[in-house]
Parts: structure tokens; C-alpha cells; sequence
């Protein structure tokens, strides 16, 4: 019996204390209207006996005492400053990307490409065949393009490149808007071969290109008037031209790489034509 009135006046004493403590916060908060004082947490290792028995009486009650109240607002505030933090750094991030996506448009250069296609009226070039895509530049009448193909989803948009101040981009255009260049209507005569390759020169005639470096290489070639009518370059169809040139992009990697055209009339194969693209003199 004496025990138990021992620990009530014990936890009396607790109490009174907390309340004389909570007391003087809270005057805090009225004293001339003035805001309150800045809490501090002070950790259970370094908190008074009563204020130990006190929290730990009240976390029994599923509630927290003043100084783990103080405690946890502190750790509040912290993780809201991390995540404003991290907020900034995401938001920066995604600035950073966007502006290297810009730079990334068209970071291939043009080379000794051939431009033979041009814009009919002012227009814009689009990432995807479609009005509503991200517009990668402004085309004003006249400007030099290389066609490359239609587009497999809409065959009203052509996928083209263009010169981008010292570089190339690709990109997406109506072909309402595409012309080929004048003068370039004149039907190449390629003798008695039924496919030729034109540009770059043969430094093994059929068998082998060679190039200077590593990339990508433009190739010009043509077809016999009237003896083939599909062209099929590394299982890709490619478009031949009114005036039975044809033009296709190639990456050469440093081990070279491995050409075979197929001309097709009426979907029968009339001839074939392998040869490689190395790097080399």
C-alpha cells in the first residue's frame, strides 16, 4: 500500500512538473501576440528523469509527451525540406534533358549528302508524322531536303532530312510540301547493268566501297529504265526516283558493312547485287 501512494505521488510530482513545463510554452504562444518560441528536440538520452518517466508513461496511452511531440515536428520539417529538395533536383534534372534533347536534334552532320528535294511553300518538319507532334524547325520555301522515305503509318508524310546550320536532322513533313529540285528530272542512263552505283566511287568495281572514316554514308545509285520497277536494299524497300536514281543512307562501323540490293520487276527478283563498305584507303 505504502508503494502505491508512493508512485501516485511520485507521478503527481511528474505531472505538475510537465504542467508547469507546458505552462510556460504555451504563454509563449500569447505573451503580446508574438509567435512562439522555436521548439528543440531533446533526445531521451539527454532528457530529465521526470520528463523520461513522464513520455514513457504516455506512449503506454498510445499518445506522445511534449518533448517527442517537439521531436517529431522537428522530424517532419527536416523530411519536408528533403523533399523540396528533391523536388528542385527532379525539376532541374528534367530542364537539363529537355535542353539536351534540344541540342540533340540533328547532332549527325550532313557530309557530302545530296540534297535533291526541296520545300514547296513554308512549312515545319515534325518528330512525328502528324501536326500534333513536337516541331523540330521551321522550313521556309525552298529549302534543300533529302528525301529518305514515306512513312509506314501515313503515306502522306515523308521522312526526310535536313541541314541544320552545320549539322543534319530528321524529321517528318508533308509530302504535299516535298518537290524535287529542277533540272534533276533527266533519266540516268545506266548502260547495260541493271543496277549501278554511282557515288561513292567503286575501289573494287561490284565488290567493294571504301570511306574515310566511321558513319554514316550517303549512296546514289540507279536502275535500267523499265526492267525494274522495286528496289530492296538490306530488306528495306527503298523509292526509286522518276528519274530511276535511288538514294540510301548507310552506317559504316569501324568493321565495315555488307550492301545487298535486290531488283524486283513485277515482284519477281531480275537481279542482285552484294557488295561491302569499308573503312580504309
Amino acid at each position: 500500500m505504502k508503494k502505491l501512494i508512493n508512485s501516485a505521488l511520485c507521478f503527481a510530482i511528474v505531472l505538475a512538473t510537465v504542467f508547469i513545463f507546458n505552462a510556460d510554452d504555451a504563454s509563449a504562444h500569447l505573451i503580446n501576440g508574438k509567435k512562439h518560441k522555436p521548439i528543440r528536440c531533446v533526445l531521451p538520452e539527454d532528457r530529465d528523469i521526470l520528463t523520461k518517466q513522464y513520455c514513457k508513461q504516455m506512449l503506454k496511452n498510445h499518445r506522445l509527451c511534449r518533448a517527442e511531440e517537439h521531436c517529431a515536428l522537428l522530424r517532419i520539417e527536416k523530411l519536408k525540406e528533403n523533399v523540396d529538395d528533391a523536388n528542385k533536383v527532379i525539376t532541374e534534372t528534367k530542364q537539363k534533358l529537355n535542353a539536351t534533347e534540344q541540342e540533340l536534334l540533328g547532332t549527325a552532320t550532313c557530309g557530302d549528302l545530296v540534297f535533291n528535294h526541296k520545300t514547296s511553300k513554308k512549312t515545319s518538319l515534325y518528330i512525328l508524322p502528324n501536326k500534333k507532334s513536337k516541331k523540330i524547325a521551321e522550313l521556309e520555301k525552298d529549302k534543300d531536303l533529302l528525301f529518305i522515305s514515306p512513312s509506314s503509318k501515313n503515306k502522306n508524310w515523308y521522312f526526310v532530312k535536313i541541314k541544320k546550320e552545320n549539322k543534319c536532322a530528321d524529321g517528318f513533313i508533308e509530302q504535299k510540301f516535298v518537290v524535287k529540285k529542277a533540272g534533276e528530272d533527266k533519266v540516268v542512263k545506266v548502260g547495260p547493268k541493271l543496277i549501278e552505283i554511282n557515288q561513292p566511287n567503286w575501289s573494287e568495281e561490284g565488290k567493294l566501297i571504301l570511306i574515310d572514316a566511321e558513319g554514316t554514308v550517303s549512296i546514289t545509285g540507279a536502275i535500267q529504265e523499265g526492267k525494274i520497277d522495286q528496289i530492296i536494299i538490306n530488306e528495306e524497300e527503298e523509292i526509286i526516283n522518276s528519274d530511276n536514281s535511288f538514294t540510301f543512307l548507310l552506317f559504316v562501323p569501324s568493321g565495315g558493312s555488307e550492301v545487298r540490293i535486290i531488283g524486283n520487276k513485277n515482284g519477281k527478283k531480275v537481279k542482285e547485287l552484294t557488295f561491302k563498305v569499308k573503312v580504309g584507303k
